[in-house]
């Protein structure tokens, strides 16, 4: 009879952070129950939080930049040699395209930030890449803390990014890692919320579609976010939100100040219909409801909360207890929608903890293929949240006493 065993480390760190092992259960903590809403009245006007830029040490948005390459030399450049790619970014909008030459041989990029097509007279559009011995670096290199400047109906956009470019088929692309965006604080039904726009580089000027938004409690505002992490902070940006138990409507507003964009996010509170949800499961630090006509959010749950009715996606869902976080992203289980939430009905919702260590092994010939997940309440899968890849989970087979085989779990 086959038999899994973790080392004494293993146990320590789940002791540590007051988890058992066999099966995982994350242990009872005080929870803050959201507040029973009921429908709003409609509201003729809406709050409106002013938003200021702000840059972060971390990427707050990763996104596609297309890319024209060219092989003709621009009116000026430096001496680009034989394997130099040049041509434009194409950054959305009138006047956003950016020249580039990217000399790959010793990791420069040139960057036309003054728009004059002479890749010699910009000093600040010059950069080097950020690892010169890693491994391709010749294929792919990063080049990081670019200021970009583009252009808005309503006044100047500033964008903080680090660049990737890569060519390994001859036909070079480049990814943006975002560092900047907006954010403000805005009070909605008494309580105080920050709130932010990241930007998508594509679609920035009189719409935030295709970008992000930032919304949670005011306390959290120091915590890292990201709209490609598990945290659930930042989310894909919706023109209809659901938040601590009212429904509002988005409206962006990019205003113009010296010149400078000044933007600001309006919340319109609307009266919606509103259904019972019954949640089965514990330890739930936030919970994201798609697909409905509202995304819905809801922090720190009771054991039932209203919700717009209509029919979602299975959640995404970030738990945590004594500083310990798992989350579960559901995005490859939306095949179809499967939270139907009535007027008149209580909808029932499995999702969260506890969380449970599960093995499951195949044959396969004359090996023996083991996979590791961690489960949750409703059977989704979790993952930890900052978790120490170099020190994976072991095991051990025996066949009776003996020891047959032992190894351990690799991360994929």
């Amino acid at each position: 009879m086959a038999k899994w065993t973790t080392n004494p480390w293993q146990r320590r760190w789940w002791q540590a952070c007051g988890l058992a092992w066999l099966p995982l259960v994350l242990g009872a903590v005080p929870l803050r129950a959201a507040e029973p809403a009921s429908p709003a009245a409609a509201v003729q006007s809406g709050t409106v939080a002013a938003l200021e830029y702000a840059e972060t040490p971390y990427s707050v948005n990763s996104v596609g930049v297309s890319l024209t390459q060219q092989t003709a030399p621009f009116k000026k450049e430096p001496a680009a040699g034989k394997t130099a790619v040049r041509g434009t970014l194409n950054f959305g909008g009138a006047g956003n395209t950016v020249a580039f030459l990217w000399r790959r041989d010793d990791g420069k990029l040139f960057l036309d930030l003054n728009q004059n097509l002479d890749l010699t007279d910009d000093p600040a559009g010059v950069f080097s890449k950020s690892s010169p011995g890693a491994f391709n670096a010749f294929n792919y290199q990063t080049f990081t803390n670019i200021h970009l400047t583009l252009r808005t109906p309503s006044g100047a956009y500033p964008v903080l990014a680090d660049l990737h470019f890569w060519d390994f088929s001859s036909r070079p692309s480049c990814t943006a890692e975002v560092h900047s965006w907006w954010g403000g604080k805005v009070t909605l039904s008494s309580q105080e919320w920050q709130v932010g726009i990241i930007p998508s580089l594509s679609q920035f000027a009189d719409s935030c579609d295709g970008g992000g938004l930032l919304l949670r409690p005011w306390e959290r505002r120091s915590e890292a976010f990201s709209v490609n992490g598990n945290s659930l902070d930042a989310l894909e940006f919706s023109r209809n939100v659901f938040a601590g138990g009212h429904a509002y409507e988005l409206h962006w507003l990019p205003k113009r100040a010296d010149a400078q964009l000044k933007p600001a996010l309006e919340f319109v509170e609307k009266s919606v219909p509103l259904g019972d949800l019954k949640i089965s499961g514990q330890f739930i630090r936030r919970l994201v409801l798609r697909g409905g006509a509202y995304l819905v959010i809801c922090d720190s749950p009771s054991e039932t909360v209203k919700a717009p009715t209509g029919n979602y996606y299975l959640p995404d869902v970030l738990l945590e207890q004594k500083g310990v976080q798992a989350f579960c992203n559901s995005a490859a289980w939306r095949a179809q929608r499967t939270v139907k939430v009535a007027d008149h009905t209580l909808a029932n919702l499995v999702a969260g903890g506890p969380l449970t260590n599960t093995v499951s092994a195949a044959r396969h010939g004359e090996d023996l293929t083991m996979n590791y997940q961690l489960m949750g309440a409703g059977g989704q899968i979790y993952q930890m949240m900052n978790l120490d890849r170099s020190k994976p989970p072991e095991f051990a087979i025996y066949k009776g006493q003996r020891k047959v085989a032992a190894g351990n779990f690799e991360f994929g």
